[in-house]
């Protein structure tokens, strides 16, 4: 069965998946991260995500997101400085904003008595600041606690944390799916510096399996190295230096959090945050429980290795495919299992607003088991 997706948003006929193919700028009511905390100053920063254009600053310390663009005539807050504590003054006509509302206070240029005070205001966004990383609530209404979207590996008290963040060209849910993608790694990252001495396995078997928190996990069994494909050859051909071993084990929930147990060595995270269609803002982030003397260990063997042979060589080879990928249509084969089961997890995540699932989780997954994923043709 041939299975498509829209990527513009905008369906055409029927779809199996109507709630993920409608999420061109990510789903509403989840907290995403942003930034480094650290990154963050008085001095305001405009950035792009859902779609909409937002700056952030920081003022008594406090981390705020106000939407960047002044009701007047459209210019970018953004530009503007700081002629009173607690506002913020476009630069164009002097109009200002209260930091804490959001609401027009004073019109500069009109006088103390301006009657368009009070009948003007822009959006705040709730934001918070966590293991030093800035966060931001995508909804409406009173947010849940930002603590409810972050892995609890994140809020253990001997977590360490390092990261990379860039933007990326691509569609937010191609890279999400490259992330959980069972079988590229398998040939992609075969030039990759880190599968230099590492013998990948050329397909193996895949189940998907579901937590209780919501995490949906790729169940890895039956790893073939070497294989015989008639009429072609044998494929892969062995390599006498290198060295079989663990794999990761991955894991994806919403609202697009990918989480990797790389041999209990550490935990990698990524977030792909949609900026504007077709664009997306890439935070990853290592963890490791560690104190004291191990946990500088730990940062030495981030910026001095890892971050260079895996957040950067390593996945920048994904994001060259996921600027170039491009559906519909497609074409979706055994191992794509693994997408199916993230598209179906989107379409029953219930969030804030959202319907209820026509599906229960057990009901989903069971599906894996139908005859059409055992013939190989999705």
């Amino acid at each position: 069965m041939l299975l498509t997706r829209q990527v513009t948003g905008v369906r055409e006929g029927v779809t199996r998946f109507p709630r993920y193919d409608a999420a061109v700028l990510g789903f509403e009511g989840y907290w995403y991260p942003v930034m480094l905390s650290l990154s963050l100053t008085a001095k305001p920063l405009a950035v792009r995500l859902f779609g909409r254009d937002i700056m952030f600053m920081r003022t008594g310390g406090k981390a705020i997101a106000l939407q960047d663009r002044c009701p007047h005539r459209g210019v970018p807050l953004s530009l503007g400085k700081q002629e009173f504590p607690g506002t913020w003054t476009c630069r164009y006509h002097g109009w200002t904003f209260d930091l804490a509302s959001g609401s027009l206070v004073a019109a500069l240029t009109d006088g103390p008595d301006s009657p368009i005070c009070g009948k003007a205001s822009v959006t705040r966004y709730p934001v918070e600041e966590r293991f030093g990383v800035i966060w931001i609530y995508n909804g409406s209404g009173d947010p849940p606690p930002v603590e409810r979207d972050i892995p609890e590996e994140f809020l253990q008290p001997n977590a360490v944390i390092e990261s990379r963040i860039t933007t990326r060209p691509g569609d937010w849910r191609h890279a999400a799916e490259n992330g959980f993608d069972e079988g590229h790694a398998k040939y992609l990252h075969r030039t990759a510096w880190r599968s230099f001495f590492a013998a990948l396995p050329g397909y193996s078997k895949v189940r998907i399996i579901h937590d209780a928190a919501n995490w949906i996990t790729r169940d890895v069994s039956d790893a073939v190295f070497e294989a015989d494909y008639p009429g072609l050859g044998t494929w892969p051909k062995p390599r006498w230096w290198k060295r079989r071993g663990g794999g990761s084990r991955l894991s994806i929930r919403m609202p697009g959090v990918l989480r990797s147990n790389r041999r209990g060595q550490y935990l990698h995270f990524e977030w792909y945050v949609p900026t504007v269609a077709g664009e997306h803002r890439y935070l990853q982030f290592v963890v490791q429980h560690r104190r004291g003397l191990g946990a500088l260990q730990f940062r030495l063997y981030y910026w001095l290795y890892l971050r260079w042979i895996f957040h950067v060589q390593f996945n920048n080879q994904d994001a060259s495919m996921v600027e170039l990928m491009t559906t519909p249509p497609e074409k979706l084969y055994r191992p794509d299992i693994s997408l199916i089961a993230w598209r179906h997890l989107c379409e029953a995540a219930v969030a804030a607003g959202d319907e209820a699932p026509t599906k229960t989780p057990e009901a989903i997954y069971a599906e894996q088991e139908s005859e059409q994923f055992a013939k190989g043709a999705l």
